[in-house]
């Protein structure tokens, strides 16, 4: 029989993994608990609903809230219980507030409904509250330890305490942040680190592109958090990796998007370079009924980029990862000075996958920095700035072929669906097959294959092999398939599923 206290590792991840996603935007709410009781939140309403004498005349989703809010209030104490309060966004002590004399407008910035702004009050109004509350502190947190080391505490001791409500008995004792660390590990079997662009996207659904100096109407509009960067640190977030991005996001209201997004999806933030008093970049897109689609970006590198100072500043933090995932989204000197560190212990270092989306048009890469580069992911179209000038017709194979001699260990070329295989090891491309799918390759799809391709190699001692490349094609299909839906990026699940049921296709003959 299995003892509940073996369980409790897990049960607590899986608490803590419901509060990190909770305390974005507004914070947790009865509204959020309540859209969420068949999904995201329902650990969260299971253990309010074992609270509940009788949880027919109950509101679990009220339950669950009050279940939180008085165990802030009762069994967390000092720096715990303020800063519980403010990511939450809960209110636990704004009658306390008020009644000292605090200001209203900090009051309300503090419960706002977005986090980053929380974050912000928290850390610039840290002695205020503290002695508000008759104590005083130390310095407060700079805003990197506050995501990355502050917030992860407090709620790992907030889930303690609502998992074990009558204290830590020797029946019921509290779960340490050694075996959450290890729980932890064994869900995220991997630690990658992703540098590229974090974006917002502006995408028009429209059924046929209109003809000059005309319109056409849109039958569908998203703004969404997007970005090579930010949407491989998601995909490979949902494959279980311990991931976190580096790129530079302003300090808007659309940056604060970006961030949330990013932390409700589980990818660690505290290698963000916050630009203060700019503009997040757009990228606008057009996409068809299929799934194929056009674009245009506005990068506004004047204000937001990432410096090869700011890779300097970080570089202990990339060198310690097991893979690096780094897109052309960058300036060309950062993504070379990131893979010069990256490379900085030859005998010790991370894989390196490189995406050439969104092309130098100024200079190349050094050959130096090709020769860096483990893995490289492009479109076809995209290897036309590596050709010799006057190079006529464009065919990219001879340049595939080009780019393996000159030190890239391997080239994934994605097209249609599928990808075809250039290494140093073989004189002959290898073909790996396209898993069906009635929409063209989406923006993401790629993405999905840089993270599922990560991820098998972490898992296969970073060799590669057909089955690699097999299933990072996929999930390439998997994202494809679901382009429609804001939860395009597929995590293991859906991957299996396809490759089972393709599996079975082949070898049925009723079906071949």
């Amino acid at each position: 029989m299995t003892n509940d206290n073996d369980q409790q590792p897990a049960k607590a991840l899986l608490l803590v993994s419901v509060l990190e996603k909770l305390r974005t935007r507004d914070g947790l709410t009865i509204d959020r608990l309540h859209a969420g009781r068949f999904g995201p939140t329902l650990p969260l309403l299971d253990l309010a609903a074992t609270r509940c004498a009788d949880i027919r005349d109950t509101d679990i989703a009220r339950a669950a809230f009050d279940l939180v809010l008085t165990t802030v209030r009762e069994r967390l104490h000092g720096t715990q219980q303020i800063v519980a309060d403010a990511i939450l966004a809960l209110g636990v002590h704004k009658s306390t507030y008020a009644a000292v004399g605090l200001d209203e407008r900090i009051i309300g910035s503090l419960y706002h409904t977005s986090l980053g702004r929380r974050r912000e009050v928290l850390l610039n109004n840290w002695h205020y509250l503290h002695g508000a509350l008759g104590l005083t502190t130390s310095e407060a947190p700079a805003d990197r330890a506050l995501r990355g080391t502050t917030e992860p505490a407090v709620l790992r001791e907030l889930v303690n305490q609502l998992v074990h409500p009558d204290g830590y008995s020797a029946g019921a004792r509290p779960v340490t942040t050694r075996e959450l660390t290890a729980a932890d590990d064994a869900a995220r079997s991997g630690r990658v680190i992703v540098v590229g662009g974090a974006v917002m996207d502006a995408t028009f659904r429209i059924k046929s592109l209109p003809d000059s100096e005309t319109s056409t109407e849109a039958y569908d509009f998203d703004l969404s958090p997007g970005g090579k960067g930010l949407m491989q640190a998601i995909a490979a977030a949902r494959l279980g990796l311990e991931t976190s991005l580096i790129a530079a996001v302003p300090d808007d209201r659309f940056g604060e998007d970006i961030l949330e997004q990013l932390e409700s999806e589980g990818v660690d933030t505290s290698l963000i370079k916050h630009v203060e008093d700019a503009s997040t970049p757009f990228t606008g897109v057009l996409e068809k009924e299929l799934g194929d689609s056009i674009a245009v970006n506005w990068r506004n590198q004047r204000e937001v980029f990432l410096a090869p100072r700011d890779i300097d500043d970080r570089a202990r933090e990339l060198v310690g990862c097991d893979v690096l995932m780094a897109t052309f989204e960058v300036p060309r000197e950062t993504l070379q000075r990131t893979l010069a560190i990256a490379h900085r212990e030859p005998g010790n270092r991370p894989l390196v996958v490189v995406t050439p989306g969104q092309p130098y048009t100024d200079e190349r890469i050094s050959h130096e920095t090709l020769a860096q580069i483990d893995y490289l992911v492009a479109h076809p179209w995209e290897l036309g700035q590596f050709a010799s000038a006057g190079e006529v017709p464009f065919s990219p194979d001879p340049i595939a072929r080009k780019l393996v001699a000159f030190g890239v260990e391997t080239l994934c070329l994605l097209v249609n669906g599928g990808c075809t295989i250039y290494s140093h090891l073989t004189e002959e491309a290898t073909q790996v097959q396209a898993f069906p799918t009635m929409y063209k390759e989406t923006s993401v799809a790629r993405d999905a294959f840089c993270a599922s391709l990560t991820a098998k190699l972490i898992e296969n001692d970073r060799k590669f092999s057909d089955e690699v490349a097999i299933w990072a094609s996929a999930a390439m299909s998997c994202a494809a398939s679901g382009f429609r839906s804001s939860d395009s990026m597929p995590d293991r699940k859906r991957i299996e599923r396809l490759l089972t049921r393709s599996t079975r296709h082949q070898h049925n003959p009723a079906t071949a």
